[in-house]
C-alpha cells in the first residue's frame, strides 16, 4: 500500500492559445499538485495525446481546453478524442459562453463548461473533483 506522499500526481493537459492565461491556468494547477502539459491549440492537444500513447507515457487524467483557438478549436479536439474512444474528463472554457457552445460541448461529453471570465477557484474545484484518487 502506498503512503499518501507516494500518491501518483494527476496529469492535466491544458490547451489555450492565450499564452498569459495558459500560464496562469498551468501555475494554478501545479500549485494543486498536478503535473501539467501545455498546448497552444486543439491540434497540439491531439498530437500530445497521440505522442503520449505512442511513448507509453502516463496518460492524462484531465484535459482543459479553450473552445475558440486558431488552427483547431477545442470542440474539434474533443470530437477527435471521443472518436478515438478516449474518455478522459474534459473541461471546456470559452469567452464565447453561449448556450449553443455549451450544448455542443455537453453533447460531445465535456464534464464541465466555464465561460470566461470565471473564478479560478471554481475551475480548481472541478479539476480536483474530476481527478480524485
Amino acid at each position: 500500500m502506498r503512503a499518501s506522499s507516494d500518491r501518483v500526481r494527476a496529469r492535466a493537459l491544458i490547451a489555450e492559445d492565450d499564452d498569459v492565461f495558459r500560464t496562469l491556468l498551468a501555475a494554478t494547477l501545479r500549485r494543486d499538485g498536478f503535473e501539467v502539459v501545455e498546448a497552444r491549440n486543439g491540434r497540439e492537444l491531439l498530437q500530445t495525446v497521440a505522442g503520449t500513447a505512442l511513448r507509453a507515457s502516463a496518460p492524462f487524467d484531465l484535459v482543459i481546453s479553450d473552445l475558440a483557438m486558431p488552427v483547431m478549436g477545442g470542440l474539434e479536439a474533443l470530437a477527435g478524442l471521443r472518436a478515438a474512444e478516449w474518455g478522459v474528463p474534459f473541461i471546456a472554457i470559452t469567452a464565447f459562453g453561449d448556450e449553443l457552445a455549451r450544448a455542443k460541448a455537453t453533447r460531445l461529453g465535456a464534464a464541465a463548461f466555464f465561460a470566461k471570465p470565471f473564478d479560478l477557484a471554481d475551475l480548481r474545484t472541478a479539476a480536483l473533483y474530476l481527478t480524485r484518487r
